[in-house]
């Protein structure tokens, strides 16, 4: 029978549910892992979402790349985005993020996904001529179908052709892989530690208490995390660290070289790993500190402005929702991250009229 604590421990990486986690786990079969691994296609298709929402730039949000659970079925994940993510941002991550742009020289979006099917608040994706699917949740209506409409209007103008139920590669699809065809081997031989960290995407946010979370990827084959943190909020590196490579729920990555400055009395710290058993991929943790009140200050700001919830905004920040910005001496005054997020929102409104 399942303890409380097997079903909180697995929760704390995978964001779900304690209903939906138990029931999860009371189907898996006697000695499986609590959150199992996907294989081939499936793990390929979980690796490049996770890469298409670490590559597309994001606004300001408590939640992992607003990301509220994942719940880890071995096949059809379910991804649910959370309600502080605002449709119009979850349009341009759809529309530009996750469907490939075309042109043999664009590596934007996962070529080859298409929705199978769509409705009540999520839509179901997968990869052409494979069984890979994964479910995304908490996405309404008219972010999907806005998404769809800004493609059309884009492709209309530059004669291409829409990916999202077209039935084959599109012209800019096929005119990537002839061009650029071993990007994607390299993303297939990493794609078991990308599928890894998607499945335990949230450990990030119940690990650590940052203020803001910077997703990147390089090198093709390196999954990136630049966490910035409040001096009164720091999360010691060897914690999170810890929690990653936890033996139950963690993955069993291999340090390969951390530079730190804690030693030092700064609050700068950058850890290398290796993917489980020297296989392709690699991990990169970063660990910064926002320097003075005011810049805090700001990031609270940010958050309120996006719709963080005010319980997560105080825990992160240390102060209630929409604390001003009152700048420290010698502060270097540049301070925009609301101007900048607002900026954002009128281009959307502007591009969808």
């Amino acid at each position: 029978m399942l303890s409380d604590p097997t079903i909180d421990l697995c929760r704390r990486y995978t964001g779900e549910t304690w209903a939906g986690a138990k029931e999860r786990l009371s189907q898996l079969p006697p000695g499986s892992p609590l959150i199992p691994a996907a294989q081939g296609d499936q793990a390929f298709l979980e690796a490049q979402l996770l890469r298409a929402l670490l590559e597309h730039p994001t606004t300001y949000t408590t939640r992992p790349l607003r990301i509220m659970r994942v719940i880890p079925y071995e096949n059809r994940p379910v991804i649910r985005f959370a309600a502080d993510a605002d449709p119009d941002g979850l349009a341009d991550l759809i529309a530009w993020g996750l469907f490939s742009t075309g042109g043999k020289d664009d590596l934007r979006g996962i070529r080859g996904l298409r929705i199978q099917d769509a409705g009540h608040g999520r839509i179901d994706v997968g990869l052409l001529e494979s069984d890979a699917r994964i479910r995304l949740e908490g996405i309404p209506e008219v972010a999907w179908r806005n998404a769809e409409a800004r493609r059309r209007q884009a492709e209309l103008q530059s004669g291409g052709a829409v990916p999202f139920q077209h039935r084959g590669p599109t012209p800019g699809e096929h005119a990537f892989v002839m061009e650029h065809g071993w990007f994607e081997d390299a993303w297939r031989e990493a794609s078991g530690l990308g599928s890894a960290l998607l499945r335990r995407l949230l450990i990030f946010r119940s690990g650590a208490d940052w203020l803001d979370m910077a997703g990147f990827t390089k090198h093709v084959n390196t999954y990136g995390f630049r966490l910035t943190f409040a001096e009164s909020h720091w999360t010691d590196h060897d914690t999170l660290i810890g929690y990653l490579l936890h033996p139950v729920c963690g993955i069993a990555l291999k340090e390969d070289m951390r530079s730190c400055a804690c030693a030092f009395g700064e609050r700068s710290c950058r850890v290398w790993f290796d993917g489980p058993d020297r296989a392709a991929g690699r991990l990169d943790v970063q660990f910064l500190s926002a320097q003075g009140g005011c810049e805090i200050a700001e990031y609270n700001q940010a958050l309120t402005y996006g719709g963080s919830p005010s319980e997560e905004i105080s825990r992160v920040t240390g102060c209630p929702p929409g604390a001003a910005v009152v700048c420290i001496p010698g502060c270097h005054g540049r301070h925009g991250k609301v101007g900048f997020l607002r900026r954002m929102g009128e281009g959307r409104c502007k591009e969808g009229a």
